[in-house]
């Protein structure tokens, strides 16, 4: 078990680690990882300290809304979709084609989930990683009620992204975040299993479907963390945003002996859809870590540092049972 200091430290680490994964990662967004080691050999180590006084990326912005949206009672999946419109209409950096189809679908007013139902069914039946990139606040608030925990994963994810696989995504990745939260390692065949049991779709016949190479698609079938070196989860590029090579670096994040900052610089050095990736992998890494494993010059870099402390204490308090 662990202590109210250390849950608080990896509460906050929840955040601060999806935030310091997706500015490391901006810069080479999209790289294949052979380009990324021959710029940087050592791997890409240094955040751009000018984003500490940018608007945020679109991961860190919509994983902050959601979890206002959350904190603030109510209606919180209409209220997170209007705070999509709103900050779509004021900044929306590096907001997804997915993401923008719906929010333009939002603005005409057609009632939760059609919007995403709409751009799912238009678009050929995706599953990108822009509901996966976002999730962990609802692991947060929610870790103490695994069915609250589902429902909220599959419904916030849903308002942009509403292929099953986006949503069963965020279930698995949260359920692995609410079990780090209480110093649990998550056995990953065991949580692949209760997901099944709960409604999970074959997700290694979807990866099947959109044509995940082999070699992805048995990890995923075994419900495991891909072993060491992930570059090879990137092999196509086609398929980079696929929101199950999302899941398979967060399952990694979560079984890595390497530590946080190791970990998180070797998500980016893989190559593919870095800042997401590494947003997902930093979710995970820092709630197994604690907010303390982030390095000082990586948190100096994180815009608006303080309200998103603020926000993870918030959340962890909803999740007390």
């Amino acid at each position: 078990m662990v202590d109210a200091a250390d849950r608080r430290g990896r509460g906050r680490g929840v955040l601060l680690g999806l935030a310091a994964g997706n500015l490391l990662g901006l810069p080479v967004e999209g790289a294949w990882h052979h380009d990324i080691a021959a710029t940087y050999p050592d791997g890409l180590t240094e955040i751009d300290p000018r984003e500490a006084n940018l608007p945020m990326d679109d991961d860190l912005a919509q994983a902050v809304d959601l979890g206002e949206a959350l904190l603030g009672g109510g209606d919180y999946v209409r209220e997170f979709a209007d705070r999509l419109i709103a900050w779509a209409r004021g900044n929306g950096r590096g907001m997804g084609i997915t993401t923008g189809e719906v929010i333009r679908q939002l603005e005409i007013g057609h009632p939760l989930p059609e919007p995403a139902r709409i751009i799912y069914e238009r678009r050929g039946r995706i599953a990108p990683n822009g509901g996966v990139m976002r999730c962990a606040p609802v692991a947060v608030a929610r870790r103490s009620d695994p069915a609250l925990l589902i429902s909220d994963s599959a419904a916030t994810c849903a308002v942009t992204h509403y292929a099953p696989a986006c949503q069963w995504s965020c279930i698995i990745i949260n359920a692995a975040i609410a079990l780090l939260l209480d110093g649990v390692t998550p056995d990953l065949a065991a949580l692949f299993a209760a997901a099944r049991a709960d409604g999970c779709p074959d997700l290694a016949a979807i990866a099947h479907a959109d044509g995940i190479p082999a070699d992805v698609l048995d990890t995923i079938a075994a419900g495991d963390a891909p072993p060491g070196d992930i570059s090879w989860l990137f092999c196509d590029h086609r398929l980079i945003g696929h929101t199950l090579l999302a899941l398979q670096v967060g399952l990694w994040a979560a079984a890595t002996p390497l530590n946080f900052e190791d970990a998180l610089v070797a998500s980016v050095s893989a190559g593919g859809d870095t800042d997401t990736n590494a947003a997902v992998a930093g979710a995970v890494l820092g709630t197994r870590y604690g907010a303390s494993a982030i390095p000082e010059r990586w948190l100096e870099c994180i815009p608006q540092r303080e309200r998103i402390e603020a926000l993870a204490d918030g959340l962890l308090a909803m999740g007390v049972p």
